[in-house]
C-alpha cells in the first residue's frame, strides 16, 4: 500500500492562527503560545509566545509577505523596544508561501535581534492531516552594547 499526500489549504487566517497555536512545537522546541490577538502599540500581533529561553517572540501570520504584515511587526516591536528592560522581542514571520526576495532584504533591515521565516504546508497523509514548517530565513544577531548598557 502506498503513501497518499495532498496539499489541503487554509482559506481563513483564524484557522491558520489555531492550527500555529496547535502545532507551534513544528517550528522550534520549548515554543509555546501564550496569547493570541495582542495590541501592541497600535499593531495588532496574531500570536504571541515565549521560546524555551524565556524571550517573546511576536508571531506574525499571513498567506503571503507584505508590507503590511511588515509594518505590523516593526510597530509591534518599536512598542516593545520603549521597554527594553523587560521586553525584548524575537520575530517569526509564518507564510503561506516563499517570501519575496525583496520581503528577506527587508526583514534583514529589521533591529529585530531574532528573526525568523517559516514557510507552512498543510497536508493530508493518508487521511490524517499534518502541518509541516519549512524555515526559509533565520537571522541572528549580537545585542548592541550601547542598548544593554542602558
Amino acid at each position: 500500500m502506498s503513501a497518499t499526500c495532498q496539499k489541503l489549504e487554509v482559506k481563513d487566517i483564524g484557522d491558520l492562527e489555531k492550527l500555529v497555536a496547535e502545532n507551534i512545537e513544528g517550528i522550534e522546541s520549548g515554543l509555546q503560545v501564550i496569547d493570541s490577538r495582542v495590541l501592541l502599540g497600535h499593531a495588532v500581533i496574531d500570536l504571541i509566545g515565549l521560546d524555551a529561553k524565556g524571550a517573546l517572540v511576536l508571531i506574525a501570520l499571513d498567506f503571503t509577505a507584505s508590507e503590511g504584515l511588515l509594518l505590523r511587526v516593526m510597530d509591534a516591536h518599536s512598542w516593545c523596544l520603549e521597554y527594553l528592560d523587560t521586553v525584548r522581542p524575537r520575530a517569526l514571520f509564518i507564510l503561506g508561501q516563499r517570501p519575496t526576495d525583496a520581503f528577506v532584504r527587508r526583514i534583514k533591515q529589521l533591529s529585530v535581534l531574532e528573526v525568523d521565516c517559516v514557510k507552512f504546508c498543510y497536508l493530508d497523509v493518508n487521511g490524517a492531516s499534518a502541518l509541516y514548517f519549512d524555515l526559509v530565513e533565520r537571522l541572528q544577531r549580537a545585542p548592541d552594547p550601547k542598548l544593554e548598557a542602558s
